[in-house]
């Protein structure tokens, strides 16, 4: 995950085909900048009904997201989302300055699969409040990219610029959104102004090929300590990678609920 979530999702990420911007600052809210594309009139077999008055609500709208994630993966054309499974990234930068683990560079030409695979745990929707949580785990995410990386693992230098792959398994994600609920095209779409992530996983394997220009037995050196110490360097990394982790799912988020009135899915009777 010090790479592999950092990679997925990072504040300077470049998503291809975003069509949708939601913009929003603390709680002064802007509206949503309208594209092309209408907001949906009839609710489509992938979209899941639920009433807000329903004692399980929460879960009724899990069932709604889980619905969703297959649909979403190839691409929704009614409300503009594109494929993300394999999701493709053009470019991630990395800086880290300070702590045991210090970085800078990027990874670019990001290749990511596994996305679609996600599994919608639980949610919790307090309209009150204007909060949604849900709790995301994906079983693996493989990743490809090119990077160019300099800095220190606890121990060890790196130094670098080829190919990366990375390899994460039982990646278990916890989001808290601030959502609210704007106009658009005169309809009232629900939109996450912010969020808040945290996550665990089981193990990561990553190698980084041509470290140190080339020097095999350095670069064999870095990779095994590397995975040897992967949660550790993870653990130092967390707070970092959770920020940035909320881009790209406030992105998605966004892009897809900004098209759907909240009446053919979060329905008042």
């Amino acid at each position: 995950m010090l790479f592999g979530t950092v990679i997925i999702v990072c504040a300077t990420v470049i998503v291809s085909n975003c069509i949708v911007t939601i913009e929003a600052t603390n709680s002064h809210q802007r509206s949503v900048q309208q594209d092309q594309i209408p907001p949906l009139q009839i609710a489509p077999v992938w979209l899941n009904a639920c009433k807000k008055k329903d004692p399980n609500l929460d879960e009724c709208i899990r069932m709604t997201f889980q619905n969703m994630f297959p649909y979403l993966a190839k691409g929704i054309a009614e409300i503009g989302t594109s494929p993300f499974e394999p999701m493709h990234i053009d470019r991630v930068a990395l800086t880290k300055g300070q702590g045991a683990v210090t970085l800078s560079g990027a990874f670019t030409n990001l290749i990511v699969h596994g996305p679609s695979n996600t599994t919608a745990l639980y949610t919790k929707m307090d309209l009150k409040k204007n909060r949604f949580d849900i709790g995301l785990f994906i079983p693996t995410i493989k990743v490809e990219s090119k990077y160019d990386l300099k800095g220190n693992l606890l121990l060890l230098p790196l130094v670098g610029v080829g190919d990366a792959k990375l390899y994460l398994k039982n990646v278990t994600t916890y989001v808290q959104t601030k959502i609210y609920f704007p106009k658009y095209m005169n309809e009232t779409v629900m939109v996450a102004s912010s969020m808040k992530v945290d996550f665990n996983l089981a193990a990561m394997r990553v190698n980084l090929d041509n470290l140190f220009n080339g020097n095999k037995v350095l670069g064999r050196t870095v990779n095994q300590f590397l995975n040897q110490n992967a949660l550790e360097v993870v653990d130092d990394l967390k707070e970092n990678i959770g920020e940035n982790l909320s881009t790209i799912f406030k992105q998605i988020m966004n892009d897809a609920f900004s098209h759907i009135p909240t009446k053919l899915w979060l329905q008042d009777d």
